[in-house]
């Protein structure tokens, strides 16, 4: 399940710099829930954090591939959002 702004707010830096762009580490963390910025934006942001958001972030479905040679179909990788996901 994908993480919601405040969490992700949580795992940022709290140094409200604006250096991204927005004006507090909250406001970024609610964009980069919303998929409309990258995480790349914070400078201050450490290597653990962005290993948990990168994961965090990854589609909740897998690729998987079957059949082989010329008869190869792959199916998954896609992100499935429900309303129900999208909460603060």
């Amino acid at each position: 399940m994908a993480l919601s702004g405040l969490a992700i707010s949580k795992m940022l830096p709290q140094t409200n710099c604006k250096e991204c762009g927005f004006p507090t580490c909250l406001a970024f963390a609610m964009k980069l829930a919303a998929r409309q910025v990258e995480l790349s934006a914070c400078p201050h942001v450490s290597e653990e954090t962005k290993a948990q958001l990168d994961s965090a972030s990854a589609p909740p479905i897998r690729l998987v591939s079957l059949g082989r040679d010329g008869h190869k179909l792959e199916v998954g990788n896609e992100t499935v959002i429900f309303r129900h996901e999208k909460t603060f």
